[in-house]
C-alpha cells in the first residue's frame, strides 16, 4: 500500500482536545481508506504533535537511542497525537528525564531528515502513534512524505 505501512493494535480514546480529535479523525480515516495517502498527509502535516529526542537516559543509568527498529540500518522515531501517548511509551520503555517537544508533523517530519543529513549510525523514519495506529514512515521515503505534507 502507498509510501507506509499501518496497524492498528488497539483503540485510541478520544480527548478534548481540538488537534487530538483532529489527528485521530485523520488516523481514523486514512485507517478506514476513506483518505488515500496524499490527503491523509496532507492534512496530517498541520496537525499539531508531540516528540522527544531519539536518545535519552534509562532507568538502568545508561544512555540509549529510544526508537523503534527498522530495516538496512534505519529505524523509526516515534511521534505521538497526545503528550499522554509520548509518556505512556516513554515510561514503558525505561525512559527518565525526557523533553516533549511539539509543533506540526511536517515541522516534525524536517527535523528528522536533518537528523538524517547528520552523520549518524541509522537513519530515522517516523511512526504515528505505535502501538494505537502505527503508520510508518520509512526513512528513505521523507523526502516523498514532506512534499505531500506542503
Amino acid at each position: 500500500m502507498g509510501l507506509f505501512k499501518k496497524k492498528q493494535d488497539s483503540q485510541p480514546t478520544m480527548q478534548n482536545n481540538a488537534d487530538i480529535i483532529d489527528g485521530i479523525s485523520l488516523l481514523d480515516k486514512h485507517e478506514s481508506g476513506l483518505l488515500d495517502d496524499k490527503s491523509f498527509l496532507s492534512s496530517f502535516g498541520k496537525v499539531k504533535v508531540f516528540y522527544s529526542t531519539p536518545f535519552g537516559d534509562h532507568k538502568d543509568g545508561e544512555s540509549r537511542l529510544f526508537v523503534l527498529p527498522a530495516q538496512d540500518k534505519t529505524a523509526y522515531l516515534p511521534v505521538f497525537t497526545s503528550i499522554e501517548r509520548a509518556m505512556e511509551l516513554y515510561e514503558k520503555a525505561g525512559r527518565l528525564g525526557f523533553a516533549i517537544m511539539e509543533g506540526s508533523f511536517a515541522s516534525f517530519l524536517e527535523t528528522t531528515k536533518m537528523i538524517n543529513e547528520g552523520n549518524t549510525p541509522i537513519k530515522l523514519g517516523a511512526v504515528i502513534d505505535p502501538g494505537y495506529y502505527g503508520v510508518t514512515i520509512g526513512a528513505n521515503s521523507l523526502d516523498a512524505v514532506i512534499d505531500m505534507t506542503v
